[in-house]
């Protein structure tokens, strides 16, 4: 929108006085539905900037009429949707349920139009991604760089989380995470769509100091003899890592360990500490290994790799938006994976230092 047409659409948009609080306001309707759309869009750039002045300046409008769209939202719904101070900006409860519709709607109403026009609207807009801390962090910034080199409409906004958070209620476009032990129990809620695409390989380990003091565990059954740690258990009940020998047997081991903690991340300072072994994707310690820090152990056994699927995770919508699909085309071309290998209706994320799974969960 070009600054003087938002000029236009000031002087449509009714001014929020006490008379039009009142619900059933008409000034939103008669000839201005219009202007309704584009005050949720204005919206939708305040809660996300968290800031009326930024917004504005994003949208190339006055601060005048974003604080004018704004008051127009709330008293039509005779609702207030920000609470603002001199300092902070937040979201009310009323704010918080509102912002989840407006962008799904205004999402939907895009796809609309681009598909009528015949043709998509550029990727733009902010994608918003969470993944838990197990992941490669240098293998998911070469993702998200490559990414925003090939759409520079798109902003990203990462979060990095120990557990995989309700992804339409917090307001995320996708997420990636590693299901099984090493994840804390993550899993997908029932309004997203969970692929687990790929596994990520998980290796024994302990720290020489830990070693040094107690015989170096050969077998998953000398596990019983040390201490352990891991993270919670998906299902209630003991703790359980899953080996396998060389010649393929499966060696699961139930282990009591001494120390429980929902962070990848926390799992291997507390082995590098020295304060007992580990089973840890392999990327989160690889510079430990080379460096001395953390010892592979068992040399002769491997992970269930099976116990470390990599999934990704995205809300359950008809029409997924376009920069949301263009991350998901981009991704599969990083990894030169073929759309062919995947269902149709899948999409999927498989950074340089995962490896495909055998098969593909729809």
């Amino acid at each position: 929108m070009t600054p003087a047409k938002a000029d236009a659409e000031s002087r449509k948009l009714p001014h929020a006085t006490a008379g039009s609080t009142t619900r059933g306001s008409t000034a939103l309707y008669e000839g201005a539905t219009m202007n309704q759309i584009y005050a949720m869009r204005v919206f939708v750039r305040v809660a996300e900037t968290q800031s009326f002045r930024r917004a504005a300046q994003q949208l190339k409008v006055s601060n005048a009429l974003v604080t004018r769209s704004i008051a127009t939202l709330e008293a039509h719904l005779h609702a207030r949707l920000i609470n603002r101070t001199t300092r902070n900006l937040s979201l009310t409860e009323a704010g918080t349920h509102y912002l989840e519709g407006c962008r799904g709607l205004l999402e939907e109403l895009d796809h609309l139009e681009g598909s009528v026009a015949g043709t998509e609207r550029e990727p733009g807009g902010t994608l918003r991604v969470v993944a838990t801390g197990a992941l490669s962090a240098q293998a998911l910034t070469q993702l998200l760089d490559g990414y925003r080199r090939r759409f520079p409409k798109v902003r990203i906004r990462l979060t990095l989380a120990e557990r995989l958070p309700h992804l339409i209620e917090d307001g995320y476009d996708v997420g990636l995470f590693i299901a099984g032990p090493v994840a804390g129990g993550a899993s997908a809620d029932t309004d997203s769509v969970e692929l687990s695409f790929a596994t990520q390989r998980l290796v024994p380990c302990a720290a020489p100091s830990y070693l040094a003091a107690r015989e170096e565990p050969r077998h998953p059954d000398h596990l019983a003899l040390h201490s352990c740690i891991a993270t919670p258990s998906e299902q209630r009940g003991p703790t359980v890592w899953h080996f396998i020998e060389s010649d393929g047997d499966a060696q699961p081991v139930t282990l009591d360990p001494s120390y429980v903690v929902n962070s990848p991340l926390l799992v291997r300072l507390a082995a590098i500490a020295g304060m007992g072994v580990a089973v840890l994707p392999e990327p989160l310690v690889a510079d430990d290994f080379a460096t001395g820090a953390l010892k592979r152990i068992m040399q002769d056994y491997t992970v269930d790799e099976s116990q470390a699927k990599v999934s990704l995770v995205y809300p359950r919508r008809r029409h997924l938006p376009a920069k949301t699909r263009a991350f998901v085309d981009y991704t599969l071309e990083h990894a030169g994976c073929p759309a062919s290998a995947l269902p149709a209706d899948a999409h999927a994320i498989i950074a340089h230092d995962l490896h495909p799974a055998a098969q593909h969960a729809s």
